[in-house]
């Protein structure tokens, strides 16, 4: 099998579990208070450089993700922002906000809070992108912050600061300040283009379909 076949198929295979399991989330409820905007709303909080933004910053296309570590759709949807991340340096820039569904994730809020302390230590990515990818292992431990210490240690931070950092009214003024600026919206992730809130993409070729769309000079 060739490599491009190989790819083809993986990604298939890919959206048709994400389809899925979105479909299985929606039905369990995974979302938050109130009902669900509609496509095309403007971003309340327009994106500053206290954002967490990754990319081209003169990108024609700027998204703003609301997310929450603990969420299973949002475990899938990072594969695809960084896939497409990595296709598309010049077009896109990614702004991450933390929307953690304490009702339904008691574990999202202290990630939340160890990827800002990771932040201050300058590695928010590496521990966004540990947290994804290590969710399973986590996300219904009783004590998370042990294991997010440890992803700390793995990344090479300095682990007293970063427990101390966690615990910082800086941290938690970050994450209520993303929060404060999602009232509104309802599940995660929940997705902002250039400014207008869209229909969450179905698979990796919708987001890259819509990035390029979104790029086009108007």
């Amino acid at each position: 099998m060739n490599p491009n076949t190989r790819r083809i198929l993986i990604w298939s295979a890919f959206t048709l579990g994400l389809v899925g399991l979105l479909f299985g989330l929606a039905k369990l409820g995974t979302s938050g208070q109130g009902a669900s905007p509609a496509a095309g709303l403007a971003l309340a909080v327009p994106v500053t450089d206290e954002d967490w933004s990754k990319g081209n910053k003169d990108a024609p296309v700027t998204v703003v993700e609301y997310s929450d570590f603990q969420c299973p759709a949002c475990q899938l949807y990072y594969k695809i922002v960084k896939q497409i991340s990595e296709d598309m340096p010049d077009k896109v820039r990614f702004v991450y906000r933390h929307y953690p569904l304490r009702q339904t994730h008691p574990n999202a809020e202290a990630a939340s809070l160890a990827s800002e302390a990771a932040g201050m230590q300058g590695k928010f990515w590496q521990l966004h992108d540990a947290l994804f990818e290590t969710q399973d292992s986590w996300a219904r431990d009783t004590n998370p912050a042990i294991y997010f210490e440890d992803l700390a240690s793995s990344l090479g931070l300095d682990v007293k600061k970063f427990k101390e950092d966690m615990k910082s009214p800086a941290a938690k003024n970050k994450v209520d300040r993303d929060y404060r600026s999602g009232a509104g919206i309802e599940g995660t992730p929940t997705f902002f283009v250039n400014g207008r809130l869209v229909n969450s993409p179905r698979s990796y070729e919708e987001f890259k379909t819509l990035v390029e769309q979104a790029a086009q000079p108007s």
